[in-house]
């Protein structure tokens, strides 16, 4: 009976995240396989154009086939959302504003922890990821990494993954649970470090602010720095060195327990 109750848990929990994912790979390769079949109807030059843009156009496909795999999730959003309100106002311009800067500093500063630690050399799955995503338009990366990414990773995995696993164990387990499989989602070492390190914090201030805006818009903040970082060679040798990674780390920090110290009523 104990082992029954267990998987049920566990699929309840993971069966958003498994339907998403499967549907969003079935989706993407559908869309990609239609995007080929038409540009090689058109002729060889447009079958040559797509090609040389192949990396923006997968990530326009990609974009595409997360929003369209995120609705059917919706309704089930909602209804996990209700059990996670705010117990109390706070004062959002605050929240905001720390939010963002929280998102920028703990994003520079483990990416540049975990350059700095050669992480990112050793690992030839993520150059080949890292290669992709950067090498999509400017413009198609902000949109896709500032806004769709953040909006539909958010309603899986805090809005339906996270705010399930909060009903089966402790809210700390689940923050710290939640995480690592978010790190996991991504599918390499560094990605799964950062990733996994990311979706913690996410989802400690989920929990501390009962606002599910708060995730969105620290994810949506984290990965505009990182893009807007890594497409300029000055902004790389202004940030990545050991002083800065300590500042960016010792300012995460601070923005941690001022989180702490204002949804415990002493700021």
């Amino acid at each position: 009976m104990k082992y029954k109750q267990t998987f049920h848990k566990t699929w309840e929990i993971l069966k958003p995240f498994l339907f998403y994912y499967i549907l969003h790979s079935a989706v993407f390769v559908l869309l990609l396989s239609l995007c080929r079949a038409a540009a090689e109807g058109l002729g060889a030059a447009y079958l040559a154009d797509l090609t040389e843009h192949a990396d923006t156009v997968t990530g326009i496909v990609s974009g595409l086939s997360m929003l369209i795999s995120v609705l059917p999730f919706l309704p089930m959003l909602r209804r996990e959302l209700a059990g996670h309100r705010a117990e109390a106002a706070v004062d959002t311009g605050r929240t905001i504003g720390l939010t963002v800067i929280l998102a920028v500093s703990s994003s520079l500063g483990l990416n540049v922890l975990i350059t700095l630690t050669g992480l990112v050399g050793q690992s030839a799955s993520y150059q080949e990821v890292a290669d992709r995503q950067y090498g999509v338009a400017f413009g198609i990366g902000i949109l896709l990494y500032a806004l769709v990414s953040p909006i539909t990773e958010e309603i899986v995995f805090r809005g339906l993954v996270y705010n399930r696993m909060r009903c089966y164990m402790p809210h700390a387990a689940a923050v710290i649970a939640s995480g690592v499989l978010f790190g996991i989602y991504h599918g390499n070492p560094v990605q799964g470090v950062y990733g996994g390190c990311m979706g913690i914090l996410m989802a400690y201030l989920y929990e501390r602010t009962h606002s599910f805006f708060t995730p969105c818009l620290f994810h949506a903040a984290a990965n505009l720095t990182v893009y807007a970082v890594a497409q300029s060679a000055a902004l790389q040798g202004l940030f990545f060195t050991v002083p800065v990674c300590a500042a960016l780390l010792v300012l995460s920090g601070g923005g941690i327990i001022l989180v702490e110290r204002i949804y415990h009523g002493e700021a």
